[in-house]
């Protein structure tokens, strides 16, 4: 019995070791909760970088974002790359990577407990397919290490822009549901 009870242990330490701590701060600053229901398909338009340094986090992010609202089904179609023109019943989603911060490392390790946290926030637009802006909301992923409180950078920022395209993904997912986005 108490090996299984070591074993058991350590397996949980492990778990605890590789997730990591991130967070997900939403936040809508316009919408029109009536406009959810009507689109039967979402379109992916551009999804670009506050500065060039970043391209690479913003495809990443862009990946992520299509992937998981194919996952979530909340539309019966993911276009990627947009249509045009697009067609009649087509959300357009589109975005733009406004902050990334790379954190410190030394500050998880040796202070932990959320200093040094790496962070990418990322602000997107809805649009009908007359253009006219129907939405907008804002995601931050954050992530302060590994094992609760700091440590090793189990993630680095390609995985912490898949995590933000996989939070936004689910935030519209949420609004076409519900007709709101839910805060977090």
């Amino acid at each position: 019995m108490g090996y299984f009870r070591r074993m058991s242990g350590l397996v949980l330490a492990g778990v605890l070791m590789v997730t990591g701590c991130t967070g997900t701060t939403v936040k809508p600053s316009m919408t029109q909760q009536d406009a959810a229901r009507t689109y039967s398909a979402v379109a992916i338009g551009d999804i670009a970088a506050s500065d060039e340094l970043w391209h690479a986090y913003a495809i990443e992010l862009r990946r992520e974002l299509a992937n998981q609202l194919v996952v979530a089904r909340a539309f019966s179609q993911v276009l990627d790359p947009a249509p045009t023109p697009l067609p009649a019943d087509v959300l357009l989603i589109s975005g733009r990577l406004t902050e990334v911060d790379k954190g410190s490392t030394a500050a998880r390790w040796i202070v932990g407990f959320g200093a040094g946290r790496a962070h990418m926030t990322g602000e997107f637009q809805l649009k009908d397919t007359t253009g006219a802006q129907i939405g907008a909301y804002s995601v931050r992923k954050t992530y302060s290490g590994g094992a609760g409180i700091g440590g090793a950078n189990l993630l680095d920022m390609d995985d912490l822009a898949k995590k933000l395209g996989a939070a936004a993904a689910d935030s519209l997912a949420g609004w076409a549901k519900t007709g709101k986005f839910a805060e977090k």
